[in-house]
C-alpha cells in the first residue's frame, strides 16, 4: 500500500511537472549603445604681430561653423615663466574679440586686435554652440549636448546659461618677451599642455 501510494505520488508529480514548460531564450535583445556624441578636433598656430594676432588652423567642424577668439589680460605682475607654465591668473573679461568661419576644407583664420603690445594675454579660441548657424546646431545641439567628452571640451557661461563647447588656448607674450613679436605659437589644450614658440 505504501509502495503504491509512493508510485502514485511520484507519477502525479511527474505529470504535473511535465505540463510545465520552461523555454530558454536563445537570443537576447540587442543592447543599444549609449550615444557617444561627436568629437571635435582642432589644431592651429598663432602668429604674434605688433598690432594683431592671427590664428590659423584646421578642424573637423563643418563648413560655416563659427569660431570665437578673445584675449584676456594677465596682470602686470604676472611673470613670463608663470604665464608660460599656465600658473598665472588672467582677467575674467575679454579685452578684445573676433570671430571667423570654418572653410570648406576645415581651415579657419581669425584676426584679433592686439590692444596693447606691451601687455601679456591669454588667447582663447572657442567653439560656442549657441552662436552657430542652425545647420551646425542640428549636429552639436544648441547647448552643445551632442559634443563627446574629449580633451578640449569645456563648460562655460553664455547669456546666463551653461553651455558645453570646445576650447584651445595660447599665451600672447608682450613684444619685448622672447617669442613676443613675429613668432608663431601653437594652440594647446587647457589641461596643462604647454605652448611654445615654434618659429
Amino acid at each position: 500500500m505504501k509502495r503504491r501510494m509512493m508510485i502514485m505520488l511520484i507519477a502525479s508529480v511527474f505529470l504535473l511537472l511535465s505540463g510545465c514548460r520552461v523555454e530558454m531564450a536563445t537570443e537576447l535583445p540587442e543592447r543599444k549603445p549609449k550615444p557617444s556624441g561627436i568629437r571635435i578636433e582642432m589644431t592651429g598656430t598663432v602668429l604674434l604681430e605688433e598690432r594683431q594676432v592671427v590664428v590659423e588652423g584646421q578642424t573637423d567642424l563643418p563648413e560655416d561653423a563659427i569660431l570665437f577668439a578673445g584675449l584676456k589680460e594677465y596682470g602686470d605682475y604676472e611673470s613670463y615663466p608663470r604665464i608660460l607654465n599656465w600658473q598665472a591668473e588672467e582677467g575674467e573679461e575679454y579685452v578684445t574679440e573676433s570671430t571667423g568661419k570654418v572653410g570648406k576644407n576645415g581651415t579657419f583664420q581669425i584676426t584679433v586686435d592686439r590692444v596693447d603690445p606691451e601687455k601679456r594675454y591669454k588667447l582663447e579660441v572657442l567653439f560656442n554652440p549657441a552662436i552657430q548657424p542652425s545647420k551646425v546646431q542640428e549636429v552639436f545641439g544648441i547647448w552643445g549636448e551632442n559634443i563627446a567628452p574629449t580633451i578640449g571640451m569645456t563648460d562655460f557661461e553664455y547669456n546666463e546659461n551653461i553651455l558645453t563647447g570646445f576650447i584651445k588656448i595660447a599665451p600672447i607674450m608682450n613684444i619685448t618677451d622672447n617669442g613676443g613679436l613675429d613668432s608663431k605659437w601653437n594652440l594647446t589644450n587647457i589641461f596643462g599642455e604647454k605652448s611654445r614658440p615654434i618659429q
